[in-house]
């Protein structure tokens, strides 16, 4: 579920998470994905499907961000599956949330997404 933060909102790691992988989907709005059903049910986290973009690149993208039309499945907004590395203490910008992620930017203007368990809502 999307979820918009108020502006200027941080989050600070908690935890180490070390993302999963380098270059992964990154899609414009508009275009065909290919969703792979058998692999979106390997995962625990409600939201996700695991989708290969027009290039070629796979990795979890939103559920609710993607609409079917006929046999094709067309993503609604920009999408990146980059993730950021986390480290206890690291602090980041949040720009919105989606099932049990969030999408975030860090002190070298990188954006990207970190599991909602890796960090904690800063308290100024």
């Amino acid at each position: 579920m999307f979820f918009q933060f108020p502006p200027n909102t941080v989050v600070i790691g908690r935890m180490r998470y070390e993302r999963p992988y380098e270059d992964p989907i990154s899609v414009r709005a508009g275009h065909a994905v290919q969703l792979d059903e058998e692999e979106s049910r390997s995962t625990d986290i409600v939201g996700w499907a695991w989708c290969r973009g027009p290039d070629g690149r796979e990795g979890w993208t939103p559920r609710g961000w993607l609409e079917r039309r006929g046999e094709e499945w067309i993503v609604q907004r920009d999408f990146s599956a980059l993730e950021l590395d986390v480290e206890p203490g690291d602090r980041f910008l949040v720009h919105f949330g989606e099932s049990g992620f969030l999408f975030v930017e860090n002190a070298r203007g990188e954006k990207g997404w970190v599991p909602d368990g890796a960090v904690e809502l800063a308290m100024s």
